[in-house]
This record gives C-alpha cells, sequence and structure tokens, in this order.
C-alpha cells in the first residue's frame, strides 16, 4: 500500500509540475511571437493573449498548492507507515531547503503577477477599442507593464528548470 500512495502521489505531483512548469514556456513563445508585430494593438489577437495570459497565473496558483501539499505528503507517507521520519543525507535535506525556497518565490511571482501587474494590464486593456487605436502615452504603458510580466515569466521558467534539475537529488541520496 505505500508503494500505491507513493506511486500515485508522485504522478500527481509530477503531472502538476508539467502543468505548471509548462505555462510559462509557451506563453514567453507566444509573446516573442507576438512582439514580431509591434507596439500596435491588434484587438482581437491582444484580446485573445490577454485571456491567456491572465488566467494562467490563476491556474499556476493552484498546481503550485497542489505541488506543496504533495510535495509534503511525501515524507508523511513514509511515516504514516514506519512511525518515524526517513533518515536522508545532508544533501538531500539542502536540496529539499533550497527546492522548497524556489517554490515559495515562484509562488510569490505569481501572486505579485495575479494581484498587481495582471490587474493594471486588464484596466488598461479594457479602455480600448475594436476598432480605435488608443493614444500612445496608454499604449506605452500597456507595453512596459506587457514586457514586464514576459521578464517575470522569464524568471518562473528558470525557476521551474532548476526545481527540476534538483528534484532528483531528493529520490536518489
Amino acid at each position: 500500500m505505500e508503494s500505491f500512495l507513493y506511486t500515485l502521489n508522485l504522478a500527481v505531483h509530477n503531472l502538476l509540475f508539467v502543468a505548471c512548469a509548462a505555462a510559462p514556456f509557451y506563453q514567453l513563445r507566444m509573446v516573442y511571437k507576438r512582439a514580431k508585430f509591434g507596439k500596435k494593438l491588434y484587438y482581437e489577437m491582444d484580446s485573445m493573449m490577454e485571456e491567456i495570459l491572465s488566467q494562467q497565473p490563476r491556474l499556476c496558483f493552484w498546481f503550485i498548492i497542489g505541488l506543496i501539499v504533495t510535495g509534503f505528503a511525501f515524507p508523511l507517507i513514509h511515516y504514516g507507515f514506519h512511525g518515524e521520519w526517513q533518515q536522508r543525507t545532508s544533501l538531500v535535506y539542502w536540496a529539499l531547503s533550497i527546492k522548497t525556497f524556489l517554490v515559495f518565490i515562484g509562488f510569490g511571482i505569481v501572486n505579485y503577477g495575479m494581484f498587481v501587474i495582471d490587474k493594471q494590464i486588464q484596466v488598461i486593456f479594457k479602455t480600448f477599442k475594436p476598432n480605435e487605436q488608443p493614444p500612445t502615452d496608454i499604449l506605452d504603458k500597456f507595453f512596459a507593464l506587457r514586457t514586464r510580466r514576459r521578464k517575470f515569466c522569464t524568471v518562473c521558467l528558470v525557476l521551474a528548470i532548476a526545481i527540476l534539475v534538483i528534484s532528483p537529488i531528493l529520490s536518489f541520496y
């Protein structure tokens, strides 16, 4: 039963990680493709992009919550069956500490993106009209905020890669 629960938890944990880590990768690809069109509003395309880009952090928020829960479930499963914490090397504890720290940094970025940057972008975007170019100063602010969001998205992708590289240490040492 322990192996089954561990395997089930690992499968859920890995699926959550893939869902969370894939988001910044594909979002960055979309944003870089959009950049080729310059700082001009293409309402239909930008509307579609904003819908996707503003929803993804909300999904990542819940994916990260799930990652934290399933991550802490691994030692609890062992404890539940053996009545003691699994003994690990100091390397594993360092890796776990770093991984946990990186996860919470990512969680902070997602929250900042949702509650600060994205709110500002959405407020500006709601003033745009389908057949009309907005004033240059507003458009410049809109694209500056998008650039800021892209930079945070890049950090999230780097964090996801770092977490992915660190994770095997937890299983094999």
